[in-house]
């Protein structure tokens, strides 16, 4: 795996949120990016405050469930930019409203971005990493073993991807192509994902607590650029109640009835046929953050990122344990 300064990066949906910070901290390493999403605009802002900063961007206005316009994005990274050494699966859309307000086509539409978008972006992009033997970077969800209400397409949507990237990178491994092959599962991030929601709730979303600050998941992302990572949680809060609800599955879910029908709305009215990206992108030049109280520090996802403290945590944890036990010991035998 390249060190970042030497790759050749492409990141679906850049224009906001997650993909815009990653696009910006990649390049801050000297990677050259190819920004992808649907508001041309936006892209172009992160491509200037790119090149502005002495980095190398493209910016590639595409919609992500169209075959045709992915494989151009694909064509046009190596054409423009020589190779593609790296390629960020992030584009998405959500709604809020309870499944049967969910018409066939909104939740069609959901799962055409979130799913479909990122299998076409796997699949234009696999030709190209097998000759950089690179790496492909899927972005889902704490929901992606959760289920929470009020979410059904989007929750739908990220199950289907860790069973999709879980399958991918099998196939990749026994064919040893050389493709690494990584999911990360971010908890409630401070983007601008909940003011863009199509909302049949009455009122506009808002992420449930704790919620991190992009910049977290963005480190994610670029170690898993430059060192081998099957799947990773990002963000304490999500892993920990992902871990409840695969053990207590009961307890989690009525953790889950007290806490996600109010926890996920703000006071603030909104109407179906409010400013939304479902169809669409926003316009404007776009933002990373949604303006919500976040955290900046996760201590979770800081240890997850350096192997080596965490080795020497379980060592010490280990050690603390067995002194006492082999104390008793001898004192038994003794």
């Amino acid at each position: 795996m390249k060190p970042l300064a030497e790759q050749v990066v492409v990141i679906t949906g850049a224009s906001s949120g997650i993909g815009r910070e990653t696009a910006l901290h990649f390049a801050q390493h000297g990677a050259r990016v190819a920004l992808v999403a649907r508001n041309q605009e936006a892209l172009a802002e992160v491509e200037s405050e790119i090149i502005e900063g002495g980095g190398q961007a493209l910016a590639i206005p595409a919609d992500v469930s169209d075959w045709d316009q992915v494989q151009h994005v694909a064509q046009q990274a190596v054409e423009r930019l020589g190779r593609i050494d790296t390629w960020v699966n992030n584009a998405a859309v959500t709604l809020y409203s309870w499944f049967e307000d969910v018409t066939p086509q909104e939740f069609k539409r959901v799962i055409d971005v979130n799913l479909m978008g990122q299998v076409y972006g796997a699949r234009a992009a696999l030709p190209y990493l097998k000759m950089t033997q690179g790496t492909l970077i899927g972005i889902g969800s704490v929901e992606s073993e959760l289920p929470v209400p009020l979410q059904t397409p989007y929750v739908a949507s990220k199950h289907a991807l860790k069973g999709f990237y879980d399958t991918l990178r099998l196939e990749q491994e026994h064919a040893q192509t050389g493709v690494q092959v990584s999911f990360l599962m971010p908890a409630s991030i401070d983007t601008p994902l909940f003011d863009h929601a199509l909302s049949h709730l009455g009122y506009k979303p808002r992420p449930l607590p704790p919620v991190y600050d992009p910049r977290i998941v963005a480190d994610a992302i670029l170690y898993a650029a430059q060192k081998p990572v099957r799947d990773m949680a990002v963000g304490g809060g999500g892993a920990l109640l992902a871990r409840v609800i695969s053990c207590w599955p009961r307890a989690a879910d009525a953790a889950l009835q007290r806490i996600a029908y109010r926890g996920q709305l703000t006071q603030q009215p909104e109407l179906p046929t409010g400013p939304n990206n479902l169809w669409q992108p926003m316009p404007g030049k776009g933002s990373t953050r949604g303006g919500f109280s976040a955290l900046s520090f996760d201590p979770y996802t800081w240890i997850r990122l350096r192997p080596t403290v965490l080795t020497a945590l379980a060592g010490a944890a280990l050690t603390a344990l067995l002194v006492p036990l082999a104390g008793l010991w001898m004192k038994r035998n003794t």
